[in-house]
């Protein structure tokens, strides 16, 4: 197989590897807000030795970049959302002092 195939390939396998991370980091979210612990892995750095891109895959990593945007912007969101619970909770525990269980009815 021609080198140029073979990074072809080589490419086209850390894509899917990137496209399998974007799910479990949807996932692991998901675990860390329910308080679960999980791995975060480490930073992800463009492989040096496959050189660039091939130009019939960038659509593909557009894509692959879009999706890890969403899910980004998601989970700010959702971080932001748990922010303000959590606030409205300390608000409500902060103003009672009583031994009795406290219950915020959220549906109104």
């Amino acid at each position: 197989m021609p080198r140029e195939a073979s990074r072809h390939d080589e490419w086209v396998e850390v894509l899917n590897q990137l496209e399998a991370s974007l799910g479990a980091g949807a996932r692991n979210a998901v675990l860390a807000a329910a308080g679960e612990r999980f791995s975060t892995g480490v930073q992800w750095r463009a492989p040096e030795h496959l050189g660039q891109l091939p130009r019939d895959l960038e659509k593909r990593a557009r894509l692959l970049l879009a999706g890890q945007l969403e899910l980004i912007r998601e989970i700010e969101d959702a971080r932001r959302s748990a922010s303000v619970h959590l606030a409205a909770v300390r608000t409500i525990l902060s103003t009672q002092h009583t031994e009795h269980p406290v219950y915020l009815d959220v549906a109104g």
